[in-house]
């Protein structure tokens, strides 16, 4: 190029890059006709996004004769003396200044610093402020893993310098992979860079330029935080404050959050956005986004755009597309799904304010991953937390289960003499699993863990008065029945003391009661005596609408477990088959808002159904047609099928292969669908109803269902599609 054209040049690529990144295309395309000069300008552009330190070198080692330097007077440094400091070698150049390895020549004592220096040609006034903050911002920044400032001043021909301790050690992501570094471990390491991140957070300082080249790890596997060259400190905005950055090269595009690259206010969250990206880099050697090729704005639009990559499938990808084996100890994707892609992806929201509020959380999150604790990443569902629990307590858990299981075959023992005596087993075994999932239930507050000590001791001991019914002994529970007590009798003799044994626990005796419900619901189903059974009716209401109260007492007016026992409490609830009607529909639409995989739902549906259209249920038909939530035009067969299919539904995903539950409800269904003449998949819900009788019968469970079977082929041969 002739030397004429480089002023223009120069002129033009400071004014863009005064401009936010996405903005400079436009300016070229409207201010830029001369073909050659675009093309340089637009090189040295590309350069700069593919440069991981964004214009960290300096434009003359693009192009020489752009800025006039004196190479020779570069080389001279070394060997000179800057204040009691005396240059040894350069360590690095960059955009406008250069670093150098001194040592301490006073003769007080041996140093070795790093001097970083502006050039000669950018020693200018607007730059030489930038430099001046940087000194006053790493004044403030005295901790163990931040490179200290150790001096400042300016050489004879005036220009600033900063004396910084000199760190030996290499970027995070080498370190890591040359050590070979566990997961735990990288995950450890990283959380002492969030410690620093932190400390210079509380001195309102934002560092804004976090990369892995910004982080230096020694050979003692200390990492060591560096560069605080375009860091802001908070409540300093001024109008030079974005153009400094600008001129600067200020943020590495790669790990610059979307605010950055848009030139919006940075905050806090700019800098735990890049330390999502450094974490994702040292955990899958990869970056969030696929950037290979990329450069200027397709580069920016890609990180301001697209939604980050999921940490475990990037290293999924990269085992898939291997040749070779990969050194990393975590390129396992299993180690990373779960809990540390919804960490990362946390930290990486495009939304300042949808990640994490502080990096103690996000450094906090991953002491909780590294711990086998719920992390705040991910919602704390108890099938979540119940298995974190599992794994940090794998012994106890199994010790305890031992325990339980062995409990079971005593109650077995003890109460197999007849088929009634065996239903009524199974309901004490649920009571039991109830002591138990008590007792391991996972609290995320640790002040709550004596508390939920002592209730499961409490549980314990009331479940051992149940057991105890099964001794005949003289000092047992069970004497007085002879070694023959039946569950119903236990049930009868601790009827009264529930709420006096967990006084002031309402969680442990709205379970309790309901549990009680069930087994009143099952004898009196099976009482001969209509004495009897109006009794253990009368039981069964009782315990259903307490279970209801402390229910609501504990959780609120609006959850799945109150939506159970609003289901099993509706005959009670209710004065007409319409208001019985209404309950079970507000119990279902609960449950659907609260939690749609509850296993009740599905049998909630079932009985909805039954009441819409089995003919042993005239009477209610058209009361609970009315009462659907939400109000339909549908017939009541309409309706009965659309809950049937939902409830078969969610059968299949919590049974996962056919049983009764299954086989009686698509019994119902078929029955549905051929009173409605709709046969288009009649065959397949006949087939699997059918299927089922068998096994009924085996079981010696000859009920409805069979006889659904019964009503369906009725129907088919008054429609004349018996075959």
């Amino acid at each position: 190029m002739q030397a004429e054209n480089w002023d223009r040049v120069k002129i033009i690529l400071l004014e863009i890059l005064e401009l936010e990144p996405f903005r400079r295309l436009d300016y070229l395309e409207k201010n830029v006709a001369d073909k050659e000069i675009r093309a340089e300008i637009e090189s040295l552009l590309a350069f700069e996004a593919e440069s991981e330190n964004f214009m960290s070198l300096p434009l003359t080692d693009y192009s020489k004769d752009f800025v006039a330097i004196d190479e020779e007077a570069e080389i001279s440094l070394v060997g000179q003396k800057i204040g009691i400091y005396e240059i040894t070698e350069e360590l690095g150049c960059g955009g406008m200044g250069a670093v150098f390895l001194a040592r301490r020549c006073d003769g007080k004592f041996e140093q070795r610093v790093a001097v970083k220096m502006l050039k000669r040609e950018f020693n200018i006034e607007k730059i030489r402020r930038n430099f001046t903050r940087e000194k006053e911002i790493q004044a403030k920044l005295n901790y163990p893993n931040i490179a200290t400032l150790i001096d400042a001043g300016t050489t004879d021909d005036q220009i600033p310098y900063l004396v910084m301790e000199y760190i030996e050690g290499v970027p995070i992501d080498d370190f890591c992979e040359n050590n070979n570094l566990s997961l735990n471990a990288r995950l450890k390491l990283f959380n002492k860079v969030c410690e620093a991140v932190s400390f210079a957070h509380r001195n309102l300082i934002i560092h804004r330029d976090l990369k892995p080249s910004n982080i230096l790890v020694t050979e003692k596997g200390e990492p060591k935080l560096l560069d605080f060259g375009i860091s802001k400190l908070l409540g300093a905005e001024d109008a030079e404050d974005k153009t400094s950055m600008t001129i600067l090269g200020a943020m590495t595009p790669e790990y610059a959050s979307p605010e950055q690259i848009k030139g919006e206010t940075v905050t806090t969250a700019t800098d735990i956005y890049s330390l999502g990206v450094v974490l994702f880099k040292i955990l899958t050697d990869a970056h969030p986004f696929d950037i290979k090729g990329k450069t200027n704005g397709n580069l920016l639009k890609t990180i301001i755009e697209d939604e980050p990559r999921m940490p475990s499938e990037v290293s999924k990808f990269k085992i898939q597309n291997s040749n070779s084996n990969l050194k990393s100890k975590i390129c396992n994707p299993k180690s990373l799904k779960g809990d540390l892609d919804n960490i990362i992806l946390k930290a990486l929201r495009k939304e300042p304010e949808r990640r994490y509020q502080t990096v103690e959380q996000f450094a906090a999150d991953i002491w909780r991953f590294i711990d086998g604790s719920p992390i705040l990443a991910r919602r704390a569902t108890l099938s979540y937390q119940a298995s974190k629990f599992y794994k940090r307590n794998k012994i106890s858990v199994i010790a305890g289960t031992l325990v339980f299981l062995s409990l079971i075959t005593g109650i077995a023992v003890a109460i197999w003499q007849t088929n009634v005596a065996r239903r009524q087993a199974i309901i004490a075994i649920d009571m039991q699993k109830l002591a138990e999932v008590e007792t391991d239930k996972v609290k995320a507050e640790t002040k709550k863990v004596e508390a939920e000590k002592v209730k499961a001791e409490k549980i314990s001991r009331f479940m051992f008065k149940v057991i105890a019914y099964a001794n005949p002994a003289w000092y047992a529970e069970g004497a007085k029945f002879g070694g023959n007590a039946r569950i119903i009798d236990a049930v009868e003799d601790l009827d009264d003391k529930l709420d006096t044994e967990f006084a002031g626990q309402a969680d442990v005796q709205a379970e309790l009661h309901h549990k009680f419900t069930e087994v009143y619901n099952m004898v009196r189903r099976n009482e001969k005596n209509p004495t009897r059974a109006e009794y253990f009716g009368q039981k069964q209401i009782f315990h259903s609408l307490r279970a209801l109260e402390l229910r609501k007492q504990f959780y609120g007016e609006h959850h799945e477990l109150v939506a159970k026992d609003m289901f099993y409490a509706s005959y009670a609830l209710g004065k007409n088959d319409r208001e019985r009607g209404e309950v079970l529909a507000k119990a279902i639409n609960m449950m659907r808002e609260t939690n749609p995989n509850n296993l009740n739902l599905p049998y909630m549906l079932e009985n909805y159904a039954a009441r819409l259209i089995m003919p042993e249920n005239v009477t209610t038909h058209e009361p609970y047609r009315k009462a659907a939530i939400p109000p339909t035009d549908e017939n009541k067969y309409e309706l009965g099928e659309r809950y049937l299919r939902e409830a078969i539904t969610l059968f299949r995903f919590h049974y996962k292969e056919d049983n009764n539950a299954i086989f009686g409800n698509e019994c119902v269904l078929a029955y549905a669908l051929a009173i409605q003449d709709k046969w288009t998949d009649f065959d397949e819900h006949f087939r699997v109803c059918k299927q089922g009788e068998e096994q009924i019968q085996r079981t010696k469970l000859r009920d409805a269902k069979v006889t659904t079977i019964e009503l369906v082929e009725k129907v088919l041969a008054e429609k004349g599609h018996l075959k």
